[in-house]
Parts: structure tokens; C-alpha cells; sequence
């Protein structure tokens, strides 16, 4: 058993320091980082032991017992350092000096190992940011949120902390074998006796590396599944409120909290057997020497230093395996954050490399397809236009993939097959910065942040004056609800705005896309939730703030796509019509009257 625990830790440590090592490689350190913390470390222990040693010879002038010390390779070190200092007086602040120095290198590491550590987190963070904004929307939209926030929020900050570990093995191991040194110079014998005493410590604490690895994965599954319910809680609050859930949801929440708490529990209570049976251990040892130094005829003076060694030894000894469980649980963690950092895997939006100036022609879909999956076409043959300077409008029902045409134009997806053209050149070829700052986009699911209103409308802007914003906000319709309010637009919107209504919500997106002052705009069911009225009253603003410019106008209204001056009619994934709003709109009004026929046939038939 104790040989399959071994392997067991062997092979999650190795994991771990692979997966570490890829990790610090992409996201880069200072390169006399290790060397210095190493340095620091190793110095710190020789000061450690060579006052100890002094302490021995200390007590040998002190005792006046050095004709004791013999002509054997500890009697000549002896001598020698005897030779050196002369007298007791200079031995003691010989070793006042090294206890100085040991507190100053201690201090020292500590500070700079503070310093890479919060350097290697900041620049992991940054990375793992960076990937969400930079590679496909495609593949982060196959991760759950709970997972995303995991990494970013907890798991990145880890690195640092298996970095320090990996940093204090090494140094203990140097530790190690500086005591061992010293050791063997004091009296081989008890060395030999320490050495086998070690072993068999070390061989008991393999017992606890099967539950170390396997804690990892639970503590991060059980992390993963609480931050869902986090989530949940925070995103979906109006909701559980509005059909009573609270108490559901608290039971939730409290079971997967009850589950998280009995799983650091066992994280702790794993990591706890360590201390006490190692000191245990030791304390057997010591006491097998101290015994056996009496048979083997060994002076009071050199069993005490060498206990006195084996004692400043066992926090090192402690600390060493204390470090290597603690990598052998983080294991997931690190596979976790690298598998995000990492860019050999991933697919990343093309940047292209044409300027676009301004949109001139047109917005041409050539036979394009799409699916979300291989398996499941969303979009099937797709080619339509898309003229400059006009409005075009885009109907179909629901789930006939207007808001993937959308996401396409976005370039938040590419086409499975296909080419968009604008003004005749593939949109993929076009600098991807140039056609997004082209592009204003707001629709019926406004993406509103915690913030001020401001803050929200400035986002399409973000070096946008004040002025330019109340400009936007009075054209959308902002300012007749807002400049009422106490604080106006600094008010404090609250979360996804929930603090205004869906109209208010719709406007605040609509203030957001007149601020960018776009090329292209499009609007996706962007005035759905406001009345007729209120919805002429909007675009009227909106006309006389932007002027004649291209725009797709997605609306199941038909009273809105009238007034478009092209019509392109989508069902199932196809271009089923398009053309003028006179030729388009009585065959998709046509259409909906036979879908609804069709359905009150089938309801008077059951």
C-alpha cells in the first residue's frame, strides 16, 4: 500500500510540476527570481546549522573538554574552528552574528518571494482575462460561467502559491543535506540512525497521498458547483423572488455550501496529520539516539548537537512534505488554469489585415452556412444584400436565425461556409478593430453592467464626453426618465438594470449605439418593449441625430418593416423572400395567417 500511495504522490507531484512549469513559461517570471529565492534559502540554512555547530564547540571550551574531541575528522573541524576563534567570548558573538544574519536572509527571502509571488498572480490573472477576451466566443461559450469564474477568481491565484512551494522544496532539500553534512562531520553513526528514521517518517506520510489528489478534485468540483449556485442566486434574483424559490434555492445554496465546508475540513484535517507525525516521529528517533549513543560511547557534547541539529531539521524535514501534498492536491487547479492559458488548442477570431475606411457598397451574404454544432445547421445557404446608406429589415419568427445573421456581422462567430463581403472584400480579410468600430449594436437583450448610467452608455465610447453623452441619451429617450432622478446619470443602474423597466432598458442601449455614431447599426427587436407611440418618437430622435446611414432592422413588426426599404424574410435557417417592403410584407403577413389557421385547426380538432 505504501508503495501504490507513493506512486501515486510521485505522479501527481510530477503532474504538477509539469503543468507549473508550461505555466510559468507562458506567462514568464524574472529570470534571477529562482536563483535569488534558492540563494536566500540555502544561505539561510547554512547560517542555521553553522550556529548550531558553534554552539557545539561552544560548549566544548566552555566545559574545557577539548582533548576530548580526538584526531578523527571531527576532532580536527573542531580544532581548526577552535584555532579560529580563540575564545569563548569571540565564539559567542560569532554565533550572535549568524542568528542576526539568519533573521535578515529570513526577512529578506520573505520579501522578495512576497513580490514574484503577487507578480506571478497579477500576470496569470491578466492572462486568463486576456484569453476570455481574445479567443473564439465559441469556446467560451462552451464553458460553464461558474468554471470561468473559478479560474479567474481562485484558481489562477494558485500558481503563485505551487511556485513558493516548488521554491521551498528545493531549499529544504538543500536544508537537508547541509544538516546531513554537519551531521556526518559531529558522528556518522547517528546520521546513519537519522537517515533510516527519515525513511520510515516518510513512508507513513505516503499513506495520505491517495486523499490529496483525491480531495483536489472534489474540492474543485464542489468550488465549481457553489459558484454555480452563486450565479444562479445573483443573476436570476427577480425571478426566484417572483415564483417564491427563495426557500428552494436557500436549501440549495446551503447544501452546497455544507459540502464545501466538510471538504476544506478534509483538506485541513489531511494536512494536519503531517505536523504531528513528524514530530512524533522525530521524537522516537531522538530518543533511539540518545539511547544509542550511550552503547556506541559518544560524549554528552556531541549527542546534544547532533540532537540539537535533528531538531532545527524536523520543521525542514515537516515543511518538505507539507509541500508536497500541497502540489499533490493543487494538481487540478494548475491543469485547470493552463488548459485556459494555454493557445495550441484554441481558435482565435481572424484579425485580418485590410483598413476599411467606410462603408461605401454594400454587406453582401454569399451562400453562407453556419451551425453552432456540425450536426445542427442554424443557418443553410444564406445570400442576400445588405446596400449601403439604406434600411434593410430582417423578419422571421422566432428561432429563424435573424440573431446569428447578427452574431456573423459581429464576428463573434465565422461562417462554416461562405464568404460576407463588404464592399466586395471578405469580411474575414478586413482589419477586425476597423469593422467593429464601424458597428453599433443594441437589441431587445440590452447588456447592461453594474454601474451608472453613464457608465453603461459610455461603453460604446469610452473617451466619450459628458456632453456627447446626454447628447445620446436625450436622442434614445434616456433623459426623460433619467433627469428625474436624484443623482440623473450617475444613478446606480443595479445589476443587468433591473431598476428600470424593459423600455428604459431598451433606450439606455439605444443611447449607447447613437454615442458610437456608427456606420452600420443594427437594431435587434432594440424597440420591442416600447410602445408605438413611444417607439416613432425614438426613431424620429435617432433619424435626425445619425442621419441617412445603413442600418439592419431586425422586428417581428410588421408595421416597422414597412417603413424599410428592403425586406429580406427568414425561415428555418433560409432566405425564404427578399426585396421591397410592398413584395415582401404581404407574403410573410400571408404566412402567419395560415401558421395561425393551421394552429386553431389542430387545437378545435383535439
Amino acid at each position: 500500500m505504501s508503495d501504490a500511495n507513493g506512486a501515486i504522490r510521485r505522479g501527481a507531484v510530477r503532474a504538477s510540476l509539469r503543468d507549473l512549469s508550461h505555466l510559468l513559461r507562458i506567462v514568464g517570471k524574472p529570470r534571477w527570481a529562482t536563483p535569488a529565492l534558492l540563494a536566500l534559502g540555502f544561505l539561510s540554512s547554512l547560517a542555521e546549522t553553522l550556529g548550531i555547530t558553534l554552539i557545539l564547540l561552544f560548549l566544548y571550551l566552555v566545559s574545557d573538554r577539548i582533548t576530548e574531541t580526538g584526531n578523527g575528522l571531527q576532532g580536527r573541524a573542531l580544532g581548526l574552528a577552535i584555532s579560529w576563534f580563540g575564545s569563548p567570548t569571540r565564539l559567542a558573538f560569532a554565533i550572535l552574528l549568524l542568528i542576526l544574519a539568519r533573521g535578515a536572509l529570513a526577512l529578506l527571502y520573505s520579501l522578495i518571494s512576497s513580490s514574484i509571488g503577487e507578480r506571478i498572480s497579477e500576470r496569470v490573472r491578466n492572462l486568463v482575462h486576456e484569453q476570455y477576451l481574445r479567443v473564439a466566443f465559441g469556446h467560451i461559450q462552451r464553458h460553464e460561467q461558474s468554471q470561468l469564474m473559478e479560474v479567474l477568481g481562485t484558481e489562477s491565484w494558485l500558481v503563485a502559491q505551487a511556485y513558493g512551494a516548488v521554491t521551498r522544496l528545493i531549499i529544504n532539500s538543500c536544508s537537508i543535506f547541509v544538516f546531513a553534512v554537519f551531521l556526518f562531520t559531529i558522528s556518522w553513526k547517528i546520521l546513519v540512525i537519522a537517515a533510516i528514521g527519515s525513511i520510515a517518517i516518510s513512508a507513513i506520510l505516503r499513506i495520505f497521498s491517495r486523499p490529496a489528489r483525491d480531495l483536489g478534485h472534489q474540492v474543485k468540483k464542489i468550488h465549481q458547483s457553489l459558484g454555480e449556485h452563486m450565479l444562479m442566486t445573483l443573476q436570476a434574483l427577480r425571478t426566484i423572488r417572483a415564483y417564491g424559490q427563495e426557500a428552494l434555492h436557500q436549501r440549495r445554496f446551503v447544501q452546497s455550501s455544507a459540502a464545501a465546508r466538510k471538504a476544506s475540513l478534509s483538506m485541513i484535517r489531511l494536512s494536519s496529520w503531517i505536523g504531528p507525525t513528524t514530530e512524533i516521529g522525530y521524537l522516537g528517533m531522538l530518543g533511539a539516539i540518545v539511547l544509542v549513543s550511550g552503547w556506541w560511547h559518544i560524549s554528552f557534547e556531541v549527542t546534544l548537537a547532533a540532537v540539537a541539529l535533528l531538531y532545527r531539521l524536523q520543521p525542514h524535514t515537516q515543511e518538505f512534505e507539507s509541500n508536497l501534498l500541497f502540489l499533490a492536491q493543487l494538481q487540478p487547479q494548475l491543469r485547470s488554469v493552463l488548459e485556459m492559458v494555454q493557445s495550441e488548442d484554441k481558435e482565435y477570431p481572424s484579425q485580418g489585415t485590410i483598413a476599411l475606411e467606410n462603408l461605401n457598397a454594400s454587406i453582401v451574404f454569399e451562400h453562407v452556412s453556419f451551425g453552432y454544432d456540425q450536426n445542427t445547421p442554424v443557418l443553410t445557404d444564406l445570400s442576400f444584400e445588405i446596400p449601403a446608406g439604406e434600411t434593410t429589415a430582417l423578419i422571421g419568427a422566432s428561432g429563424a436565425g435573424k440573431t446569428t445573421i447578427v452574431n456573423l456581422l459581429l464576428r463573434l462567430y465565422e461562417p462554416t461556409s461562405g464568404d460576407i463581403k463588404i464592399d466586395g472584400t471578405r469580411l474575414q480579410d478586413i482589419r477586425r478593430d476597423d469593422w467593429l468600430s464601424k458597428i453599433a449594436v443594441t437589441g431587445q437583450d440590452v447588456d447592461l453592467v453594474e454601474g451608472t448610467v453613464t457608465d453603461n452608455i459610455r461603453m460604446a465610447k469610452a473617451d466619450a464626453a459628458e456632453e456627447e453623452i446626454i447628447v445620446a441619451a436625450r436622442s434614445a429617450g434616456v433623459a426623460s426618465f433619467v433627469e428625474d432622478l436624484p443623482e440623473q446619470y450617475d444613478t446606480w443602474i443595479g445589476q443587468e438594470g433591473l431598476r428600470f423597466s424593459g423600455g428604459q432598458r431598451q433606450r439606455i442601449g439605444l443611447a449607447r449605439a447613437v454615442l458610437r455614431n456608427p456606420d452600420f447599426l443594427i437594431l435587434d427587436e432594440a424597440t420591442n418593449a416600447l410602445d408605438t407611440a413611444l417607439e416613432d418618437q425614438v426613431r424620429r430622435a435617432i433619424d435626425r441625430q445619425l442621419g441617412k446611414r445603413t442600418t439592419l432592422l431586425i422586428t417581428h413588426r410588421v408595421e416597422t418593416a414597412r417603413d424599410a426599404a428592403n425586406v429580406i424574410w427568414i425561415e428555418n435557417g433560409k432566405v425564404n423572400s427578399q426585396g421591397p417592403a410592398s413584395l415582401v410584407v404581404p407574403q410573410y403577413q400571408r404566412r402567419q395567417h395560415e401558421i395561425v389557421r393551421d394552429s386553431d385547426a389542430e387545437d378545435k380538432g383535439r
